[in-house]
């Protein structure tokens, strides 16, 4: 028997889905989110791209869009969200992302 699942909820396991850091398989990602959640080193280059591939492939999932309750300004503020995902270069502004989207009901960490 297949599972009922709510109406514009995605499963998990969907490609369309946001998928969860410590369920990435490759343990880069989970390395440099620790590095990040610690801050007892500084993040690299590389784990700074890592970390902005995770939360725009977060923040991008069409998951946020079907909340029935969304107001045209939460709207306003999830593309802006997207928009800033994906200039997140530096440890400041991943901070400001995380802070914003934790403000907004998103939590990627």
């Amino acid at each position: 028997m297949e599972a009922k699942q709510t109406p514009g909820l995605l499963s998990p396991d969907h490609p369309l889905a946001p998928k969860y850091w410590r369920n990435e398989t490759s343990g880069v990602l989970a390395t440099a989110i620790m590095r990040y959640l610690e801050r007892r080193e500084a993040l690299t280059v590389r784990d700074i791209a890592l970390i902005r591939a995770y939360i725009v492939q977060w923040i991008d999932s069409p998951v946020w869009e079907a909340n029935p309750h969304m107001h045209d300004e939460e709207r306003c503020h999830l593309t802006a969200l997207r928009r800033e995902a994906r200039e997140v270069s530096t440890v400041a502004l991943l901070d400001a992302w995380i802070d914003e989207a934790l403000r907004q009901g998103h939590d990627p960490l």
